[in-house]
Formats: C-alpha cells, sequence, structure tokens
C-alpha cells in the first residue's frame, strides 16, 4: 500500500500523495495547506476566487485542483477558473453551462468529477464519435473506466456486465 504522507510532514513531491488520500480530506483547513504546498502560485487560482463559495464548495473545489494536479503527472495541470466553477456546481447539486471554444479543456468539466467521485457512474453526451474517441482517451488517462457507446459498440452481452 502507497505511503501516505501526513500534513505534519514536508511534501517534497506531489507524487507522494495518492487521488485517496486527497479524497479523504475533510477538513478545509487541510485541503488548503495542501493545495498552497503544492499547487505553484502561478498556476493557482486567485484568492478572490474562492470568496463567492462556501467552505463545502471550497473544498471541492480544492480537492479538484489537487486531484487533477497529482493525476496529470508530470504535465500538474490544475483547473482553471471556468472549469472550477463548474466542478464545483456539479459535485454540489447544481446545474452547469460551460460556453467556451473547442480547446478551451471542457473535457475536465467531466472528468474531475468523475475523479472526485469513484465508483459512480456519469454520463456523458457527445455528438460526434471523433469527439466520443478523445473523451474516453481523456478519462483512461486519469485512471478512469470509460467507454463510447454508440452504433459500433459491439453488441456483445459481456460489456454489460458490471
Amino acid at each position: 500500500m502507497d505511503s501516505i504522507p501526513t500534513l505534519d510532514e514536508p511534501l517534497s513531491e506531489a507524487s507522494e500523495l495518492t487521488i485517496p488520500y486527497i479524497l479523504a480530506l475533510d477538513a478545509l483547513e487541510n485541503a488548503r495547506r495542501l493545495y498552497d504546498a503544492l499547487i505553484p502560485a502561478e498556476k493557482a487560482v486567485k484568492t478572490e476566487f474562492w470568496k463567492e463559495y462556501s467552505e463545502d464548495e471550497e473544498l471541492y473545489g480544492k480537492k479538484a485542483s489537487l486531484a487533477l494536479y497529482v493525476a496529470s503527472g508530470s504535465r500538474r495541470i490544475v483547473p482553471r477558473e471556468f472549469q472550477l466553477k463548474a466542478v464545483i456546481a456539479l459535485c454540489t447539486g447544481k446545474d452547469a453551462l460551460v460556453d467556451v471554444g473547442t480547446g478551451y479543456g471542457k473535457t475536465f468539466c467531466m472528468v474531475l468529477p468523475a475523479l472526485l467521485s469513484p465508483g459512480s457512474i456519469s454520463l456523458v453526451v457527445s455528438p460526434l464519435k471523433k469527439l466520443q474517441e478523445m473523451q474516453v482517451i481523456e478519462f483512461q488517462a486519469y485512471g478512469i473506466l470509460a467507454l463510447a457507446i454508440n452504433e459500433d459498440t459491439p453488441n456483445d452481452k459481456n460489456l454489460w456486465q458490471v
């Protein structure tokens, strides 16, 4: 089993952390300290961003940021503000509408809730097969099981076994 650092220990690298450890954070203060220790200032969202959110919503946002940072490996990706707004809304039972151009990272708005809720099932409706394929690849890159279901999906009973 992976060694999980305590918040009293210095963190030398994000690779010491695991997604389950991040998901287990239940105190906002611990999530804030870990976020401040790991996320480089130039990648972090502005402090003012968090002021419009409750403590529970900020906790979801910090966990989402930390989970993506760790799951993205050496790329060390951090969500943008619009991605965090969408994720916080989705994870707190609200609706989200994301309207940004091609290539801006809308898929992270779907990946992050799946990272924060392992074992859950998410349904993403995408109109193009090529987009479906790319989204499956993106989800799998973050350790999330994904499958595109369309007319090309084989009619295999084993596929539908959970």
